[in-house]
């Protein structure tokens, strides 16, 4: 049962608006799940979207600390909602700003439906925690657009607000916890699988065959991780096959490990969501390392950081569900997936910020949310090097930024 649900079956004392009352279920430790999603700082709200398929889709909203819970029916249900959100995730994929319309619109919309019933209470909150299922579990929610009455520019969601996804998987202690051992190691590992230009956005690397080479965009997106000032193990190109991943993982203390592969995403079995790692012999096909593996096999440190910049979750209505599971149960404390592929030259300068940040002391969502917004404002810069002049170009499309998410074990780490 994903987490959405779980909180619409188990949270207590619910104050009811519209729709029906919600029981809570036989089993479930129902005051633990309440205290997982019940913010603990002012200025932070949750919101939890049950989007089960036949009935409107129902909005779970915990206004603050010490506030009950309402539920309230939205004028919509999974199925309106699905088409909603392929064509926001299919535009995302179209970096030209001729689709940067749509997407506002479309934006507008998703705005409305998702948060129009509560903007009045929104209107001091700077934290939203969020949980959601079916099409809204694949929904970048970033490029949602702030109703007029909140804010009558009509921003970006991540423009005004930092966004976090709760998930009871992941370890809910504070994000800056010490780690358990004296010099914990930063993992940073990069495939050597090369894109072709003219391979389509979203197309996995290993679909249709495959060139293998050291890939210097990729090292530097990975490389990142280093801002931190931690030690960091590198397993690039070759050397990121299986058996040196886990070797390399059961050798160090793990705090930090950014992964900067392809991941597929197993609807009929979460288990098979694999990480696609290198083989050791080129011109071979990709290795799988399922998330069933990472979840019996891979220790972290505890609260450990897991960045996984290569997801792709289509539209299948669970988004990065299973690695957020898998890496749950090594011990992560959080978990930074994409919704889809970005090219490696960007997420370089996305990281390179979101690292920064952490260096400073800043929470992960806002670390998170700063590289985004830096990513909106500032034209990206590449040296091309041997004499040439360095390319500037914008990266303010929200193919870019919108598809990175944080998950986090509780919404008291969020604020």
């Amino acid at each position: 049962m994903s987490p959405a649900a779980w909180a619409g079956a188990t949270i207590l004392n619910l104050s009811i608006t519209s729709g029906p009352t919600v029981h809570p279920q036989t089993g479930e430790d129902r005051s633990s799940l309440a205290d997982l999603f019940r913010p603990t700082s002012d200025g932070v709200a949750t919101l939890v979207y049950d989007a089960a398929p036949g009935r409107p889709v129902r909005l779970t909203f915990v206004p603050g600390p010490g506030d009950d819970p309402v539920v309230l029916s939205l004028n919509a249900n999974a199925a309106d909602l699905q088409p909603l959100v392929a064509e926001v995730r299919e535009l995302s994929l179209i970096r030209p700003p001729a689709s940067l319309g749509r997407i506002v619109r479309l934006g507008d919309d998703l705005g409305d439906i998702l948060l129009g019933p509560i903007a009045e209470q929104l209107g001091n909150v700077s934290h939203l925690v969020l949980s959601a299922d079916g099409p809204l579990s694949d929904l970048p929610f970033g490029i949602i657009r702030s109703p007029r009455s909140i804010d009558p520019q009509g921003r970006y969601l991540v423009e005004t607000r930092t966004l976090c996804w709760v998930d009871p998987d992941l370890r809910s202690g504070a994000a800056d916890d010490p780690p358990a051992v004296e010099r914990p190691v930063a993992l940073a590992i990069a495939d050597a699988v090369y894109r072709p230009p003219a391979r389509p956005l979203g197309a996995s690397m290993s679909d249709g065959g495959i060139s293998w080479r050291q890939h210097a965009a990729r090292r530097n997106q990975a490389g990142t991780i280093r801002a931190l000032g931690l030690p960091v193990v590198s397993r690039f190109g070759q050397a990121a096959s299986p058996a040196l991943f886990w070797e390399s993982a059961e050798s160090y203390a793990v705090r930090f490990l950014h992964l900067a592969v392809e991941a597929r995403i197993d609807p009929g079995n979460a288990d098979r969501s694999a990480l696609l790692l290198s083989p050791e012999e080129y011109d071979e096909q990709a290795i799988s390392v399922t998330a069933g593996e990472l979840a019996s096999r891979l220790a972290l440190e505890p609260e450990a950081l897991v960045v996984l910049s290569g997801l792709d979750t289509e539209d299948r209505g669970i988004g990065p569900g299973p690695f957020v599971r898998a890496f749950g149960a090594a011990g992560a404390g959080s978990v930074v997936a994409s919704l889809w592929p970005v090219i490696d030259e960007s997420a370089t300068h996305l990281f390179g910020s979101f690292y920064g940040n952490l260096a400073g002391r800043t929470p992960t969502a806002a670390a998170l949310r700063d590289a985004q917004r830096r990513l909106l404002a500032e034209p990206l810069r590449f040296d091309q090097g041997e004499g040439r002049d360095p390319v500037e170009f914008d990266a303010a499309h929200p193919y870019f930024w919108a598809g990175y998410r944080v998950y986090l074990g509780s919404a008291n780490a969020c604020g």
